[in-house]
């Protein structure tokens, strides 16, 4: 009448092995590694670009003391107001900081250590210092044929009423540039660059 019942005993010991537990591990740590590479490179490219529009917002600051006539530290209304870049450290230059200065003078450069600014210098405004192994490539002037050369170790942008075009020299010759290209790198060597023409534009290429 009753039949017999087998009832199917599972084993409950069984689990992972420990090749199978290693392999997850692998697994996992190739994973995080990916991530964290790729996470990396993304956050150099967004502080690059943060740089390059850094960069260009700076020398449009430049422009807009320049051109509405802001009062310099001497009183006067009249002085130019630029961006000075100096690549050169035997010369006080460094390829991490740029200047925001007020040409009192009217020598057409920042006078005064980058990176002692702004307590060696009545011509500072403020110094800007690029981080996490970002920093200023090379320094570019275009020549009246078009011809880029990127041998210079200074550069200084200004801007100065009633003109409103961009004022542009470098390595303290006195003749004006028709442009000027500051070429940025990141630490892994990927590349953004600010374009400034005499005619007064200022903007961001990346390559």
């Amino acid at each position: 009448m009753f039949r017999n019942i087998k009832i199917k005993k599972h084993n409950l010991n069984k689990g992972f092995t420990l090749v199978e537990l290693l392999v997850t591990i692998v697994i996992f740590v190739i994973i995080t590694g990916v991530v964290l590479i790729n996470s990396n490179k993304f956050d150099n490219t967004i502080l690059l670009d943060n740089l390059g529009y850094d960069v260009a917002l700076t020398i449009k600051l430049a422009q807009s003391y320049g051109v509405n006539v802001r009062e310099s530290s001497s009183a006067t209304f009249n002085s130019a107001y630029g961006v000075y870049f100096n690549t050169d450290a035997s010369s006080g230059g460094s390829n991490t900081n740029f200047v925001l200065f007020n040409d009192t003078n009217s020598d057409k450069i920042y006078n005064g250590d980058i990176k002692s600014c702004p307590t060696d210098s009545l011509e500072c405004i403020q110094k800007y210092s690029m981080q996490k192994g970002t920093h200023i490539k090379s320094l570019c002037i275009s020549s009246n044929t078009g011809i880029l050369d990127c041998s210079v170790t200074e550069l200084s942008i200004l801007f100065q009423r009633p003109r409103l075009e961009a004022l542009i020299y470098a390595d303290r010759q006195s003749d004006l540039k028709p442009s000027a290209e500051i070429i940025l790198s990141s630490a892994e060597g990927a590349i953004s660059t600010v374009v400034v023409t005499s005619a007064g534009e200022i903007y961001v290429k990346k390559q």
